[in-house]
């Protein structure tokens, strides 16, 4: 499970991009500026990168992809966990206040 469970984009630090018929999240300062390697998202990234606001639990994420994109429940978690820690990990994303398990 991904801990925080609620995370915010870093929206000055980070856009995203459509470049050639992908989407990228790009790091344009501080040290996220110096990855070499640009964030290549899918559409369900995309919709769940829009909505990194510190507002939505993993739950409440999850929940609404599943109804976003017909899938069941537990796709929908698994994706949305997965993409959460892919964005945490690469520190796009961080730890919306009081969000601490």
């Amino acid at each position: 499970m991904v801990n925080p469970a609620r995370l915010r984009r870093l929206d000055d630090s980070v856009v995203m991009r459509d470049i050639a018929g992908q989407t990228f999240l790009v790091p344009i300062r501080g040290s996220l500026a110096e990855l070499q390697d640009l964030f290549v998202v899918n559409e369900v990234g995309q919709w769940v990168w829009k909505r990194l606001d510190g507002e939505h639990s993993v739950d409440d994420l999850a929940s609404e992809a599943c109804r976003e994109f017909d899938v069941t429940p537990d796709a929908a978690h698994a994706d949305v966990e997965a993409f959460l820690g892919e964005v945490l990990a690469a520190g796009l994303a961080e730890p919306a206040d009081g969000a601490e398990d």
